[in-house]
């Protein structure tokens, strides 16, 4: 009886072990997501608004975070009609201390004022407003 024990009690730590160090890398995983997600930053530099046919929106971002991002997509809402245009980037890097310019076809108006949404790879969503 004494042995069965010994044999069950060993048992038992060795899942408890196991089980612990899972755990302990599912925390760590999520821990270095939430660092990261902190560390991303994105200042919005410069919107153009270009006159022509058609017109077009130039947006330039810079990476003033610590570390690479990915810009997955930029929203674009005009509020007085409700146009809202999107663009998806896929894997478009933004390295630290660099910039981007996205040029995207918009028919806007003058005076009326523009949303403009950008998400990160991590979910991050940078929003600013701007008039033509």
């Amino acid at each position: 009886m004494l042995a069965a024990v010994a044999v069950l009690g060993t048992a038992i730590v060795a899942w408890s072990n196991s089980n612990l160090f899972a755990n302990q890398q599912i925390l760590n995983t999520q821990l270095t997501t939430n660092v990261n997600k902190i560390k991303e930053s994105i200042v919005i530099e410069n919107i153009w608004f270009q006159t022509g046919t058609p017109k077009y929106i130039n947006i330039t971002l810079n990476n003033v975070g610590t570390i690479g991002l990915n810009v997955t997509s930029i929203k674009i809402d005009n509020k007085t009609d409700g146009i809202i245009d999107q663009i998806n980037q896929t894997d478009d890097a933004v390295l630290p201390g660099k910039s981007k310019s996205y040029k995207i076809k918009f028919g806007w108006q003058p005076t009326v004022p523009i949303k403009f949404f950008i998400t990160t790879a991590r979910d991050n969503i940078f929003v600013t407003e701007e008039s033509p």
